[in-house]
């Protein structure tokens, strides 16, 4: 099979189907489309990714070959709301050029409100501005995503078109296309101001580092933006400056994300001139930027107390650094989201980080992973947890803790200390730890399961269940009638019912807790108080 053709699955909306595998199979003329080739998922306003996933793309899964693409691009002309159709970043074949004719004619009868082509060339101009600008140009889309399609000229001249005619888009990706000419970049600047909804936009490695003329002229159509993503165009001081000034005199945007570019000092200095003069930013990404917070400017720039949103990840910030984070964490800063993946911190400095957790009761979200922590941090950590009530996720994935020491001993220090029933009510509650992305080792951790329990919202239920996940999963609580002397009678009864329980049988909270498989005749209830 020709390499080229490793297409990517496409995927389509359902606003009433959660994102599942399709059941039935599907015939399109004499050619099968399998199960495991057609997905749904849920799209819209009411389920945005996690706020502290904002700067990471979605994953598309590989497809087989040709036949399916063509069968896919069929399915897509049906009736729908959304398009959205992934490749492997494969160049136009001749061979399907009629298959993209025939969907783009069977789009002209869908009211569409999203439409996205990713890492797919588009068949030759003027295909898209002849054959899907006029279907795009409605009164009901709001999204358009167009990733790494080589549009050229005429492309973006038909972006443009879309923009005029389309009131109600509110978000824009063009990212990975490249914007080669002022020309170009005029037309659709242009667009851009004077479109009045336009509320995000995606220009990330788009080569505006190259040509600080054109960056100039693009940023004139974006001052009425709320969301603004430049990453990946590697600006150098004299291209940061000119975005400097342009921050300095926004009124409207509330992100940025300049991640990608290597910042030295003279880019930090004119970046927090502006940052300080801005009166809406709150969220600002700086991921692979080179920046240690080595010096004052660099820690004034994000360690400060306006921003809500801070991005450091694969910075090598290390040991100091983390020095730097923790002081600041320790003052209480309005900050709810910061991300530190991959920034090189050391396994030493946990403690200082975990004393900050603890005094802190605003940050909401924290991303450590593929640092260098191992089990000597998993005590600071765990005692950070059991001490705090506001952080609502805990990211640790692809650090240096073992499976059944350093994550089992997390997992049930944090959130289901099973030393006593008290040690488990004083336990973490809020807090969605991830050790290992769901993955390896859950067997021994059951993480996946306590994630899904402090994901409930009835605290008592919360505790409930942990209760008897430690009385018959982790098997430590060993009871003492004794220990029942002080416990009013009227309760009694419910202590009694309590033990009889066990999570994921006789469909007891099967929500978050799978029952186990065992043998034929045993019996999953033990009665522990008659023992």
């Amino acid at each position: 099979m020709d390499p080229y053709l490793s297409w990517k699955y496409i995927y389509r909306q359902s606003k009433d189907r959660p994102w599942e595998q399709r059941n039935d199979p599907i015939m399109v003329g004499d050619l099968p489309l399998k199960r495991k080739d057609y997905f749904l998922r849920v799209l819209n306003a009411e389920n945005p990714p996690p706020p502290e996933r904002r700067w990471f793309s979605p994953h598309f899964a590989a497809a087989k070959d040709l036949e399916n693409l063509q069968v896919l691009l069929h399915l897509e002309g049906q009736e729908t709301e959304a398009v959205i159709l992934g490749g492997s970043r494969t160049p136009f074949l001749e061979a399907i050029r009629a298959n993209w004719e025939q969907f783009a004619r069977a789009q002209a009868n869908n009211q569409l409100e999203d439409f996205t082509i990713s890492n797919m060339t588009l068949p030759p101009a003027p295909f898209f501005r002849n054959q899907i600008v006029p279907i795009l140009q409605n009164d009901t889309l709001m999204r358009l995503d167009l990733i790494d399609c080589d549009l050229g000229s005429s492309e973006l001249y038909g972006v443009a078109e879309i923009l005029k005619k389309c009131p109600t888009l509110t978000s824009l990706c063009l990212k990975e296309n490249q914007i080669e000419n002022v020309t170009d970049a005029n037309v659709l600047s242009s667009a851009m101001a004077k479109h009045k909804g336009l509320f995000f936009v995606d220009l990330s490695s788009c080569g505006l580092g190259g040509n600080d003329e054109i960056l100039s002229v693009i940023l004139k159509g974006c001052k009425k933006l709320n969301g603004l993503d430049l990453s990946g165009n590697e600006f150098g001081s004299k291209s940061v400056a000119i975005i400097a000034k342009f921050l300095s005199t926004h009124k409207t945007i509330t992100i940025l994300n300049l991640g990608g570019s290597g910042f030295d000092d003279e880019s930090a200095t004119s970046l927090n001139k502006a940052v300080e003069k801005n009166k809406t930013l709150t969220e600002l990404s700086l991921a692979s930027t080179k920046i240690t917070l080595s010096t004052s400017i660099q820690r004034s720039l994000v360690l400060n107390d306006k921003l809500l949103h801070i991005d450091l990840s694969r910075n090598s910030l290390g040991a100091n650094g983390a020095k730097y984070i923790a002081k600041h964490l320790k003052k209480n800063p309005p900050l709810s989201i910061l991300s530190l993946r991959g920034c090189s911190l050391p396994s030493k400095s946990a403690e200082g980080l975990c004393n900050a957790l603890k005094r802190n009761t605003n940050l909401a979200h924290l991303d450590l992973n593929c640092n260098n922590f191992n089990d000597r941090s998993v005590p600071f950590f765990a005692d950070a947890l059991r001490n705090n009530s506001t952080l609502l996720s805990f990211h640790m994935s692809g650090n240096s803790i073992m499976v059944k020491s350093g994550r089992k001993d997390l997992i049930q220090l944090a959130l289901c200390d099973p030393t006593s029933l008290q040690s488990i009510a004083e336990s973490n509650h809020t807090c969605l730890v991830t050790l290992n992305n769901g993955k390896n080792g859950n067997f021994h951790t059951n993480e996946d399961k306590f994630r899904s329990i402090n994901a409930l919202e009835n605290e008592g239920r919360k505790i409930r269940y942990k209760v008897i996940a430690a009385l018959f999963t982790l098997k430590t609580i060993e009871f003492n009638p004794r220990e029942f002397q002080h416990i009013p009678l009227e309760l009694m009864p419910r202590l009694l019912e309590l033990v009889q329980l066990q999570m994921g049988y006789g469909k007891y909270g099967r929500e978050v807790w799978k029952a186990p498989v065992r043998a034929k005749g045993s019996n999953p209830r033990l009665t522990r108080v008659y023992e």
